[in-house]
């Protein structure tokens, strides 16, 4: 008999912003350091997926009536 999981797969995105600086490598530091300078563009792209060893699996129990994280009335 089959089961029910829940699957998390870690991705990585990108996001972008914008600032103002000297070279490419003061712009880095800036973000990194998140400046007040620094301008969040509101704009993010998929990159890729982490390998399968870092996602995580989680069996779903048959009778299960709560809500889950993304079902209407679950609790953040």
């Amino acid at each position: 008999m089959k089961k029910t999981y829940i699957v998390g797969v870690r991705e990585i995105h990108v996001r972008h912003y914008s600032v103002q600086a000297e070279n490419e490598e003061e712009a880095k530091d800036l973000v990194h350091q998140q400046a007040d300078c620094v301008i969040d563009r509101d704009f993010e792209e998929y990159s890729h997926c982490l390998d399968r060893e870092t996602w995580s699996v989680e069996e779903v129990p048959d009778k299960d009536d709560s809500p889950g994280p993304h079902q209407e009335g679950a609790v953040s």
